[in-house]
């Protein structure tokens, strides 16, 4: 009676995963090696329709594409341990 599908949706885009102040993750499948990053910054620059798991990162330990993508809720009790990324435009 209750159930909606609006209630369960997908986070498919990086303007849903802004609304919901998640976090971006991005793991490396050779080194394990994570970056983190805003869903925030990411929209900013990527665009807010574009699918967090179609982005392109570049492992910085082993210098290879293999990135694994997840969506994480972001900690507010956020520790000095805890490094968020921020995407940049370098023109060479």
């Amino acid at each position: 009676m209750f159930a909606s599908s609006h209630m369960t949706q997908a986070l498919d885009t990086l303007g849903k995963a802004l609304r919901h102040n998640m976090l971006v993750v991005a793991t490396c499948r050779d080194c394990e090696r994570q970056a983190r990053f805003l869903a925030r910054d990411l929209a900013t620059f990527y665009g807010h329709g574009r699918d967090p798991f179609s982005l392109k990162f570049r492992c910085t330990e082993c210098n290879k594409h293999n990135c694994r993508i997840t969506l994480m809720d972001n900690p507010y009790d956020r520790t000095p341990e805890t490094i968020v990324w921020r995407p940049v435009k370098v023109k060479l």
